[in-house]
C-alpha cells in the first residue's frame, strides 16, 4: 500500500488552495488561509510545551479545529474534553494523561471543574500570524500518538484508545483507496461530538482535498440542522448515524438533496427499510455502510449498499469487506473460526488497531488475542461470513442475554417492533437482571400508547414466549448521547424511577 500521510496531505492542501473555504461554522466560512494563520499562531506554544499531551476544550468554533490541526502539526497528541460532561469525568481523563495545559477558544469554553493546577489558556491570545511555520518538510514521528478518545467502560472508569499517527496513517491509506469520487469542490458534512472518532475523519479528511467541511454544534436541534445543511449548502458528502436519520424520516417527503453524492451510514447497525424509503431524497448518491470500533481507527470495513438486495440480519444491514491492510477472524467461544454462514466474535488485526489502552495492561490483554502469530483486538461484535465473503452484522455480544435459558438477542425483538409499524419508529429492548438471576426485556418504542395492545398481539404472532417484552414503554422522544447514538444507559435510568 502507497505510503501516505494524513497531516502532510493538509498541509499540501493548504498551500494549494488557500483561498478555498476549509470550514463553514454556524453560516460563517473561513478560508484555508485563514484556517491556518490560527494554526500559526497556536502552534509555537503548543511546541513549547514540555509535555506530549495537550488538552482542547470541545466548542463549536474555528480556534477548537485550528487547535487540532496545531497539535497534530506540532507532533503533540490532542485529547478533547467536553464542557457538557460531568466535572468528574472530565477530571478522570485529565489526571490519567497527565495533561498540564488545556486549550479553549471562547470563554464559554473553560471548564471550571478542571484541577487547579491545569492552566487554560485561550487561543485568541495566540497569535504569530506573520511567521510560517510549516517552512520545509513536516517530519512526523509516526510512532507517536494523533490522539487518544475515551470511551465508556463497563466498569464506569472511561477506558483511553490511544490512536498513533501510524494508525491514523494506515486508516487514511485505506479510506482513500475506497475510491471515492471527491476533490477540492466538495462539501461535506462533520456532525459529530470531538470526542466521538468518527469527527476525526469528518474533520481531516475533507482538508486533505481542499474541500469545504460544515459543521453542526451543539447548541441547535442537531438534525434540522443537518436538513438545513444538505438542502441549502448542497452537501455532497454526508455521514450521519441512523438514528439522526430516522428523526429526519417523518420529513422524508419533502428532502430533495440531488447534489449529494454519497451517504454514509455509521456508528450504529443501519436499517435496510429506512434507507431503502431514504433513496426518493437522494437519487445520485452511493450509500455505503461503514463500520469499525474506535480500537481499529475509526472505520475498518465497507458496504456498499445496492438499491435493491442489500444484505442484512434481522433489518442490519451487513458491514461488507475489511478495509486493505485489515484481516479479519470470524470466531467462536473457544476462539476457533467458525464456518461461512455461522456466528461468532468479530475479530480484526491490522496497522489501524491500537497497541493497548492507555495505562491499563489488564483490560488491554483481555480484548487481544493471538492466532497464527498475528495479534488481533476482540470486537465483542457478533458477525457471520457468507458465500461472497461480505461480513454480516448480527448485534452485540453484550445485546445478548439469557431469558429462562434461552440465548436472546435483543436485536431481533427490536427488528420485529419496527416490522409491525407502517412507518420507521425507534425501538429499542433494554434488559434488566432481577435479583434471582432472572432477566426482564424492557421495550421502548418512539410512537403512542394506544398501539400497546396490538403491538403484544403482533409480536405474539412473531416471536417465542421467551422474549416477548416484560413491559411497553413509549416515548415520544429518544435520548441521544454524543455520539448521536440512541441512549441506551439513559433508557436503563428511566427503569429505575
Amino acid at each position: 500500500m502507497k505510503e501516505m500521510d494524513m497531516i502532510k496531505d493538509i498541509v499540501w492542501a493548504y498551500r494549494n488552495y488557500p483561498d478555498h473555504v476549509a470550514f463553514v461554522i454556524d453560516d460563517t466560512s473561513y478560508t484555508y488561509q485563514e484556517v491556518f494563520a490560527r494554526v500559526q499562531g497556536i502552534m509555537p506554544f503548543v511546541q513549547d510545551c514540555p509535555e506530549d499531551i495537550i488538552g482542547i476544550i470541545a466548542e463549536d468554533c474555528i480556534e477548537t479545529y485550528a487547535s487540532i490541526l496545531a497539535v497534530l502539526l506540532a507532533e503533540k497528541t490532542y485529547v478533547i474534553l467536553h464542557p457538557n460532561y460531568p466535572d468528574s469525568r472530565n477530571r478522570t481523563i485529565v489526571e490519567s494523561t497527565g495533561m498540564k495545559r488545556v486549550l479553549y477558544g471562547h470563554e464559554s469554553g473553560t471548564q471550571q471543574g478542571l484541577p487547579n493546577e491545569i492552566k487554560c489558556i485561550s487561543t485568541l491570545e495566540l497569535r504569530d500570524e506573520n511567521i510560517d511555520h510549516l517552512t520545509g518538510e513536516q517530519t512526523q514521528d509516526t510512532n507517536k500518538n494523533a490522539y487518544i478518545i475515551f470511551t465508556s467502560g463497563s466498569t464506569g472508569v472511561p477506558k483511553g484508545v490511544p490512536i498513533s499517527r501510524k494508525n491514523l496513517n494506515a486508516f487514511y491509506a485505506a479510506y482513500h483507496q475506497l475510491g471515492w469520487q471527491l476533490g477540492p469542490t466538495d462539501r461535506m458534512l462533520q456532525m459529530f461530538e470531538l470526542t466521538f472518532d468518527v469527527s476525526v475523519v469528518s474533520t481531516l479528511y475533507p482538508l486533505t482535498l481542499g474541500a469545504s467541511v460544515y459543521t453542526v454544534g451543539t447548541s441547535k436541534l442537531k438534525y434540522m440542522r443537518v436538513y438545513e445543511l444538505m438542502e441549502d449548502e448542497e452537501l455532497t458528502f454526508v455521514a450521519m448515524p441512523p438514528s439522526l436519520l430516522q428523526f429526519l424520516s417523518p420529513y422524508f417527503d419533502e428532502i430533495h438533496v440531488p447534489k449529494l453524492k454519497y451517504l454514509i451510514v455509521t456508528a450504529e447497525a443501519a436499517n435496510a427499510d429506512l434507507l431503502q424509503r431514504f433513496r426518493a431524497c437522494a437519487p445520485n448518491a452511493e450509500f455505503v455502510n461503514l463500520y469499525g470500533p474506535t480500537e481499529a481507527t475509526i472505520y475498518c470495513t465497507a458496504y456498499r449498499i445496492p438499491p435493491k438486495g442489500c444484505k442484512q440480519h434481522n433489518g442490519m444491514i451487513a458491514i461488507g469487506h475489511p478495509f486493505t491492510g485489515i484481516d479479519t477472524l470470524i470466531m467462536d467461544e473457544k476462539e476457533i473460526p467458525v464456518q461461512t454462514g455461522e456466528q461468532g466474535e468479530l475479530w480484526v488485526s491490522g496497522k489501524q488497531v491500537m497497541r493497548g489502552y492507555w495505562q491499563d495492561e489488564e483490560k488491554s490483554r483481555q480484548v487481544f488475542a493471538q492466532f497464527n502469530g498475528k495479534e488481533y483486538y476482540k470486537t465483542g461484535d457478533l458477525c457471520s461470513i457468507d458465500p461472497d465473503g461480505d461480513i454480516i452484522y448480527r448485534g452485540r455480544k453484550d445485546y445478548q442475554v439469557k431469558v429462562q435459558g434461552f440465548r436472546v438477542e435483543l436485536s431481533e425483538i427490536e427488528y420485529r417492533t419496527k416490522k409491525f409499524f407502517p412507518n420507521e419508529t425507534n425501538a429499542v429492548v433494554v434488559p434488566k437482571k432481577e435479583d434471582d438471576g432472572g432477566c426482564q426485556l424492557h421495550l421502548f418504542v418512539g410512537t403512542t400508547p394506544h398501539e400497546r395492545e396490538t403491538l403484544l398481539h403482533y409480536l405474539k404472532e412473531h416471536l417465542p414466549v421467551y422474549m416477548l417484552p416484560t413491559e411497553v414503554h413509549f416515548l415520544e422522544e429518544f435520548p441521544l448521547n454524543t455520539s448521536g447514538k440512541i441512549d441506551r444507559k439513559a433508557l436503563t435510568t428511566l427503569l429505575d424511577i
